[in-house]
């Protein structure tokens, strides 16, 4: 039995601060990027990427559009994400 991209993603227990990778289904500029999920939601997640001198992008990705990688190693404290 194949299963979903989206089934093998709940399976890993994504959760705040967990790290996902835009895959190629994502949005062309952010193919590759990694993404600190910073909500979960039954649609995928919302997350956000540091970008050094400039701030936090955000982005919501669906199931498919990420690869899980792990969980954040290091987490900055929310004032330092704006």
């Amino acid at each position: 039995m194949n299963r979903t991209n989206e089934e093998e993603m709940k399976d890993k227990r994504i959760v705040v601060n967990s790290v996902v990778q835009v895959n190629e289904n994502g949005q062309e500029k952010w193919i590759g990027c990694f993404v600190q999920v910073s909500e979960v939601k039954n649609w995928g997640v919302q997350g956000w990427t540091q970008i050094p001198m400039q701030g936090s992008a955000y982005i919501r990705l669906k199931w498919e559009q990420m690869d899980y990688i792990g969980e954040a190693a290091l987490v900055p404290r929310k004032e330092e994400q704006e």
